[in-house]
């Protein structure tokens, strides 16, 4: 490691200040929300996986919290086809707000399971914060639905 960085030369790219101009120049949105929309949909398959994987266990979960069955299979679908539908870039504003829903849900009205800034949900909280980022900025070029509905997406 200390090889290549005493063989960089600022230079060649000129200097840190250069550096930042050319990184600055390159300024890619649709980019963005494609890595945004890749990251926020492994995550929530990811999160849904496990409770499809232990149905029962989920159920009995949701159960202690005063939820009713339906809520368990529910969440759990909305986590996984909503998880690959962002990663998909289709439905992106629906499918937002009913993860935002689900996020908002678990920060205010589920008890802390320690303390913190946001009631022992800081996790969900930045998912349903990102959630919000991605609704705003739309899912990008690089989408199924701008190459479905051939027309730009916003």
């Amino acid at each position: 490691m200390q090889e290549a960085t005493e063989n960089w030369d600022p230079k060649l790219i000129g200097g840190w200040k250069g550096f930042l101009k050319q990184l600055y120049r390159q300024h890619k949105p649709d980019g963005g929300a494609l890595i945004l929309r890749l990251i926020i949909g492994a995550v929530f398959i990811l999160h849904g996986l496990p409770k499809l994987e232990n149905m029962s266990g989920t159920v009995h979960f949701f159960a202690t919290l005063g939820m009713v069955p339906f809520m368990a299979y529910f969440v759990c679908w909305l986590e996984m086809l909503g998880g690959a539908l962002i990663i998909l870039g289709f439905w992106i504003k629906p499918v937002c707000v009913a993860l935002a829903v689900d996020m908002s849900i678990v920060v205010w009205g589920l008890p802390a399971p320690h303390g913190g800034i946001f009631f022992g949900h800081e996790y969900e909280f930045v998912l349903l914060v990102l959630l919000l980022s991605l609704y705003i900025g739309g899912p990008g070029k690089y989408s199924l639905a701008r190459l479905w509905l051939n027309r730009k997406v916003k």
